[in-house]
C-alpha cells in the first residue's frame, strides 16, 4: 500500500492502522515527515505572509511618515528630542523615541511593534519583546536614509530568510513529532500488555505514527482558519492516545495452542 492510501485509511480505520505495524521503519519515518509538513503548512503560510507584509509596511512607513533621525555614539537623535513619534498601522506599530519616554516594557503593550528608542531598538512579535542595544553593534553611525536602504534590500532578499525559517521550522516540528510519537508509543506498549497483545515497542511506535493522522489534520484545519482550540495541546495528546488504543485493540490476541 502506498503512502497516500495509508494516509486515507488512517483517517477512518484503526484496523488498517494496526496492520501498518509490519512495514519497514523507513516508510514510517517518511510518513511522519509528511504529517509534519502538513502540520506546518498553515503556520508557514501565515509566517511568510506576515514577514512580507511587515517588511513592506515598515519600509513604506519609514520612507513616507517617520521623521529623519541619526544613530551615533550609540544614541538615537531626532529633530524633536522631547516627544516620541508613534505611527500605528493595522498590523504594525512603529515608534521613534529619542526622548527616553519609552522602554521595552511600554513598547510591548502595543502588540507587533518596531521601536527605535534612545539607546536600543525593540522588536515585538506575538507579545514577545526582543531588545538590542545599539552598543552591541559597536560604535557606528546610521541615518534614517541608510536604514531605509537596508530594509529595502531585506525586502528583495526576504525569500532567502523565509526559506531558512521554513527549514528550521519543519526540523523543529519534526523533532517535536518524533518525541511525541516516542512518548505515545510508551503508553501504547503499556496498553498492549494490558490488552494481552504481543507487540514490540517498534510496532507500537509505527502504530502511533499513523494514529496521529486525524489530530494532525484537525489542528491543521484549525490553523488554516486561525481558530484557537481551547486546551489544544492536551486535546492533541488525548485524541492521539485514544486512537493508539483503538488501533491496538483491533489486533487479534493469539490464543495459546492446546496440547
Amino acid at each position: 500500500m502506498n503512502i497516500f492510501k495509508q494516509f486515507y485509511r488512517s483517517l477512518y480505520s484503526p484496523k488498517d492502522i494496526a496492520s501498518f505495524r509490519f512495514q519497514g521503519i523507513g516508510k514510517t519515518i517518511i510518513y511522519l515527515l509528511l504529517l509534519t509538513i502538513i502540520a506546518s503548512l498553515p503556520n508557514l503560510y501565515y509566517l511568510n505572509k506576515g514577514i512580507n507584509e511587515a517588511i513592506h509596511t515598515f519600509s513604506v512607513t519609514m520612507e513616507d511618515e517617520v521623521p529623519s533621525f541619526t544613530i551615533s555614539d550609540n544614541i538615537l537623535h531626532t529633530d524633536n528630542d522631547e516627544e516620541p513619534t508613534i505611527i500605528e498601522k493595522p498590523d504594525l506599530t512603529i515608534i521613534v523615541d529619542s526622548s527616553g519616554t519609552y522602554d521595552h516594557a511600554k513598547v510591548s503593550s502595543y502588540g507587533n511593534t518596531v521601536a527605535l528608542l534612545k539607546n536600543e531598538f525593540v522588536i515585538v512579535t506575538s507579545g514577545q519583546a526582543q531588545t538590542f542595544a545599539y552598543s552591541s553593534f559597536g560604535n557606528f553611525t546610521m541615518t534614517s536614509e541608510e536604514l531605509i536602504d537596508f530594509i529595502q534590500g531585506m525586502d528583495s532578499l526576504s525569500y532567502v530568510f523565509i526559506i531558512i525559517l521554513v527549514v528550521i521550522y519543519i526540523l523543529f516540528m519534526l523533532l517535536y513529532k518524533v518525541l511525541q510519537t516516542l512518548v505515545l508509543a510508551m503508553f501504547g506498549s503499556f496498553f498492549a500488555r494490558i490488552f494481552g497483545k504481543g507487540l514490540t515497542y517498534a510496532q507500537c511506535w509505527k502504530i502511533t505514527v499513523y494514529s496521529i493522522t486525524i489530530p494532525v489534520i484537525f489542528f491543521a484545519i484549525m490553523d488554516c482558519l486561525q481558530t484557537v482550540v481551547p486546551n489544544g495541546y492536551l486535546l492533541n495528546w488525548f485524541i492521539s492516545l485514544f486512537l493508539v488504543c483503538l488501533a491496538i485493540k483491533e489486533i487479534q490476541t493469539e490464543k495459546p495452542l492446546q496440547p
